[in-house]
């Protein structure tokens, strides 16, 4: 014997309890100005008796709202865009602001290829309500583009004049990095740079340069580009100089490690024959042997701040443009010492 099965209460069956238009259940469910409070409970009370869900996609077409947010990801050809620790640091926190604003998140990959139009499509046809962007050149013209169409999008540890970012001041960290390092007595220091198409490249070799003024401290300086594959090539011209520096620091923790595979390479060891200091923060530093003391930059801050600026922007509480600046931070392991000979 079959019995009948009740089919699911519906948006129509609510506004019949509830005495008022489908739109009215809509508006009231997702929290509407437009609708007075005692409507609102009545509409609730209404659903709850049925035992009504609203629909996730009902709701944010209500809204006009895809109830997503794209992150854009580079996708290099050398390595998966996942592989590396700086992109996972990020999309933490940009998951778990979305999770706290009840919002997705949508990688999209960044291919060479990838056009400005594409990116913008996916915003105006309501794939995603607005744009992350977690690296870029210096100068790139695709976010002119999207600005001039009035689309939503932040920059994260990247900065433009008229357009929403959020980034971290090298200063603070490398101030006290400096402070620590002449602590110990270092007076010549190398530098391995960061990518200079970029601009946390370029700002981390500025404020290295004028804290290098300010504390007296002779600077040689070598190009890299953020990778272990720079910080290991950039270590024979520093430590093949003369004379040699005491300590070398780096513009990202990848760098590092690839001055201290060096140092091993070429039977030094660190902090006993030369002191190292990374950039950032991020688990591999922790877990190098010896752990890097670095300057602490809030990546995973960084994109839990850009998820709540961006959907601030979408939901119409905050107007672009608007620049959030974080500060970084040190912290000492065990990767630096006394100079030789002053121990």
């Amino acid at each position: 014997m079959s019995g009948a099965i009740d089919p699911r209460p519906t948006r129509s069956d609510v506004a019949r309890a509830a005495g008022v238009a489908e739109s009215t259940v809509s508006r009231a469910l997702n929290d509407s100005p437009l609708i007075s409070q005692a409507v609102k409970l009545r509409v609730r009370q209404a659903a709850l008796r049925l035992g009504y869900i609203p629909s996730r996609q009902a709701a944010m077409f209500a809204r006009n709202r895809a109830g997503s947010v794209g992150l854009v990801v580079p996708r290099y050809t050398a390595f998966p865009p996942f592989s590396r620790a700086y992109f996972p640091t990020i999309l933490d926190g940009v998951v778990v602001a979305a999770e706290r604003r009840h919002c997705f998140v949508t990688i999209i990959l960044d291919h060479v290829d990838t056009t400005a139009e594409s990116l913008a499509q996916l915003v105006t046809e309501k794939s995603v309500d607005g744009l992350l962007f977690t690296v870029g050149p210096a100068e790139y013209s695709r976010y002119e583009y999207l600005g001039q169409l009035g689309l939503p999008f932040v920059l994260i540890n990247n900065y433009y004049e008229s357009m929403c970012s959020v980034d971290s001041r090298p200063g603070p960290g490398m101030h006290k990095a400096f402070q620590h390092a002449c602590s110990l007595g270092h007076r010549t220091i190398g530098y391995v740079t960061g990518d200079l198409r970029y601009k946390n490249g370029q700002d981390r070799l500025a404020t290295f340069e004028q804290l290098c003024r300010e504390f007296a401290v002779a600077p040689l300086i070598s190009e890299g580009d953020f990778s272990r594959t720079s910080g290991y090539r950039c270590s024979e011209k520093l430590l093949g100089a003369q004379p040699r520096p005491t300590l070398i620091m780096a513009a990202s923790d990848r760098a590092a490690l690839g001055v201290l595979a060096y140092c091993k390479d070429h039977g030094m060891e660190v902090p006993q024959d030369v002191s190292l200091i990374g950039y950032d923060d991020l688990h591999p530093a922790r877990d190098a042997f010896p752990p890097l003391s670095t300057v602490c930059n809030p990546i995973e801050q960084s994109g839990a701040c850009a998820t709540d600026l961006l959907l601030d922007i979408v939901e119409g509480k905050r107007r672009a443009p608007h620049a959030i600046w974080l500060d970084t931070d040190f912290v000492v392991r065990r990767s630096t010492a006394p100079v030789s000979g002053t121990r």
